[in-house]
């Protein structure tokens, strides 16, 4: 059952974006070839008329409960991101490490399809290559739900 305050969330984004979400999640972790990356991770859904949108929060760490402020923390500015339907070129899985260096270098090339090895032993992420040359990274619990609700393969 989703929390009030969850509903009202979903409400007003939809209000905002002027369409109905169909299928939504939360990326543990989000980088991009824009050099954006963001570790604790953004909302992602796909929205009726075939739309990818993505937006993050701020999160100040904490303990016990309470949020730490600290001085080298960089102000946070809001980051969010709407993919046009048909703008997504592939989709492909590929080694953490390796999109994370590719966010800092602002690389305009995707990164090869992790093999079954890598795949064992490194964490994994989603690559998803957009028509303009924008590669964007999640970590997602559900690669296989996110595939559907985009309507790609496996």
């Amino acid at each position: 059952m989703e929390s009030r305050e969850a509903q009202e969330f979903t409400r007003n984004l939809e209000d905002r974006l002027g369409r109905r979400i169909v299928w939504r999640t939360f990326a543990t972790w989000y980088g991009s070839n824009e050099g954006i990356v963001r570790e604790y991770g953004v909302y992602l859904c796909t929205l009726d008329d075939g739309s990818i949108y993505l937006e993050d929060f701020e999160r100040l760490p904490q303990i016990l409960g309470y949020q730490i402020r600290s001085r080298n923390t960089p102000k946070y500015e809001k980051y969010s991101l709407l993919l046009p339907p048909g703008s997504v070129r592939s989709v492909s899985r590929v080694v953490k490490k390796q999109a994370a260096a590719s966010c800092l270098a602002a690389s305009r090339i995707p990164l090869a399809s992790a093999g079954r090895l890598a795949t064992a032993l490194f964490p994994i992420v989603t690559q998803l290559e957009t028509e303009d040359g924008r590669c964007l990274y999640f970590e997602l619990i559900d690669h296989k739900a996110f595939m559907r609700a985009i309507g790609g393969d496996n």
